[in-house]
């Protein structure tokens, strides 16, 4: 049995995953527990800067309302693993991220821009349809 915590082993198997250059560029945080519920919770977005060596992606975590991203909580090197798994509600995508040390803006304003516009869109289309009958 081994002393080291569940997310500590991930973090240290994503050393494994992700290139030298992303290693050195990003920690060994992990995200933790990423879920939504009704449209509320953490979630990432955003997709900048692949890494032409191993793959990965900058995304960033939000906080999200009614899947807007509100909050962004902290930017990602992330690798999605192939196949998808499928568990009881249908498809769960299985990734390994590494927290990068700052949050990376360049990817963050288009996000939130384009997020607070579509919920803005939303809400005026709830209000300007859902009073008639």
């Amino acid at each position: 049995m081994s002393d080291i915590a569940p997310s500590s082993q991930r973090a240290v198997a994503s050393r494994a995953i992700f290139c030298a250059h992303c290693v050195a560029e990003s920690t060994d945080r992990t995200p933790g527990a990423i879920s939504t519920t009704n449209g509320i919770g953490r979630k990432f977005y955003g997709n900048a800067m692949p890494c032409p060596e191993c793959g990965s992606v900058i995304r960033t975590l939000w906080w999200c309302f009614i899947e807007a991203p509100v909050i962004p909580l902290g930017s990602y090197r992330y690798k999605t693993l192939e196949p998808e798994t499928y568990g009881f509600l249908g498809p769960r995508q299985q990734f390994y991220s590494r927290r990068l040390p700052d949050l990376h803006w360049q990817q963050i304003w288009p996000t939130w821009a384009i997020g607070t516009v579509a919920a803005v869109l939303a809400v005026c289309a709830i209000i300007a349809f859902g009073g008639r009958r």
